[in-house]
């Protein structure tokens, strides 16, 4: 139970982490994704004038597009601790590459210079703010004016939203922007747009599928994330291998008169092994459904936080032959042993 806990867990910590990394990416109505060349992921985009938005909304096979931006604040509390946060610049007209899923407030109360939308998950990193509170962003003034639910953040970061223009007044982003998204008409070849878009030669012209992609493997791959949480799952592997082959060992040893005296009736190594296959069956079913009503307790104890646990269908068959898997590995002592004991050694005193 303990090693399907600790695997199963590592693993829906890795795919919330992953989707939380790619969620404005992933929830943004967009087809297309614009941003200057050489960008590796969401938010390490450099910046480009905000009056290429017109050419590329004048591209044939564009039906509307839009700026976004993605910044860091640095945020003054009203306790007076400093914060960096991350922000997300949007048109709140449209509300595209905006919160998904609003907890209070609106879109519309974002067209007021200066005002903020902070997802509920990021709250205990902010002194647990709420709505009308006021706040100060690169000495600027600033106010909470809605909660958002649903946008975890994927770095120690609270994550906001504002609007277009509100993120243009911080610091090096004014007439500027990170990323225009577009949208296809409909019937409009993606292949040639794309094309088009791509011969003004200062952007990456990405689909929403490739810059997600893009995106997770960056943190997947480059942050050491995936190689952490990667050997966290084999230690888990290999603590659950130990102890259930040290406990079932010890159990084989204690009655291996009983196993000799089967093998003195007549019974083959296989049938003498199979009492030994079954056992651990047994276990790996007590401890792979036990781990998992654990893990789903804890993913629904932790749904609300920071923290992101997202168990995919394909994981839970996965863990179930991992730790068949497992527990038939951890037999392979216990067989040895049996194999290896003397039939007449129930005859002996």
């Amino acid at each position: 139970m303990f090693a399907v806990v600790l695997m199963l867990l590592q693993g829906g910590i890795y795919f919330g982490f992953i989707l939380s990394a790619s969620a404005v990416i992933d929830h943004c109505p967009a087809d297309v994704w614009i941003a200057p060349a050489m960008t590796v992921n969401f938010e390490s985009a450099w910046l480009f004038s905000e009056d290429d938005l017109v050419a590329i909304k004048g591209t044939p096979g564009i039906l509307w597009a839009e700026g976004l931006i993605h910044t860091f604040g640095y945020l003054r509390l009203p306790g007076g601790e400093g914060r960096w946060a991350q922000i997300v610049g949007f048109n709140p007209d449209t509300g595209i590459g905006g919160p998904w899923e609003m907890a209070r407030g609106s879109f519309a109360d974002l067209k007021k210079p200066g005002t903020y939308i902070v997802d509920e998950s990021s709250l205990p990193q902010l002194e647990g703010v709420t709505v009308g509170d006021k706040m100060e962003n690169f000495n600027r003034k600033m106010e909470i004016v809605g909660l958002s639910r649903g946008a975890k953040t994927y770095t120690t970061y609270p994550i906001m939203f504002t609007s277009f223009r509100t993120a243009q007044t911080l610091p090096f982003l004014e007439g500027m922007t990170n990323y225009v998204v577009a949208k296809l008409e409909d019937g409009a070849d993606p292949g040639v747009t794309l094309e088009r878009l791509r011969r003004f030669g200062r952007f990456d012209v990405l689909t929403r599928d490739e810059f997600t992609a893009r995106t997770r493997t960056y943190w997947a791959t480059k942050t050491g994330i995936g190689i952490g949480i990667g050997v966290t799952i084999a230690l888990g592997f290999i603590v659950g291998l130990v102890i259930v082959g040290q406990t079932m060992y010890a159990s084989t040893i204690e009655r291996i008169r009983e196993y000799a005296t089967l093998k003195a009736l007549g019974a083959t190594n296989l049938e003498v092994c199979s009492i030994i296959w079954a056992q651990a069956a047994l276990v790996g079913a007590a401890g792979c459904g036990s781990g998992m009503l654990v893990s789903l307790l804890v993913k629904a104890t932790y749904s609300g936080q920071v923290v992101a646990v997202y168990f995919p269908v394909m994981i839970f068959p996965i863990m179930i032959a991992t730790t068949l898997a497992m527990c038939l590995g951890a037999s392979l002592l216990s067989i040895r042993r049996v194999l290896r004991v003397d039939p007449a050694m129930v005859f002996r005193a």
